[in-house]
């Protein structure tokens, strides 16, 4: 009998703790840079200039404050890059405040150029 009842308690026990790490689990974050839909934060309007950071062989955002850019079209921000000209970015802050997912460039929808 007592042999049946601490298996029942350790079998309670441990489906009482699987279900807190269950809701105490986090969901996976995306991976950074294979973002295709605009995921969620905060939106931002920002001037600035593109520029290539070449020890991470990627583009970056330079305005206020640096941004790395999730969803990058190299092509076209080589070429804004080589022109080093200011620009506006609409889009949003995501993973904290260091990534910026681009929507628009000078009211141009992002890739359109």
């Amino acid at each position: 009998m007592k042999i049946l009842r601490l298996v029942g308690i350790l079998l309670a026990l441990s489906l009482a703790m699987s279900l807190a790490f269950a809701a105490c689990a986090k969901r996976q974050a995306p991976i950074q840079g294979t973002a295709t839909a605009a995921p969620e934060g905060p939106k931002i309007t920002v001037k600035g200039k593109i520029d290539y950071w070449k020890n991470l062989n990627d583009y970056v955002f330079i305005g206020p404050r640096t941004y790395f850019i999730i969803n990058q079209d190299r092509k076209l921000l080589e070429e804004l890059f080589k022109t080093g000209k200011t620009i506006t970015i609409e889009g949003r802050r995501t993973g904290g405040a260091d990534y910026l997912f681009i929507e628009k460039i000078d009211g141009q929808p992002y890739g359109a150029k």
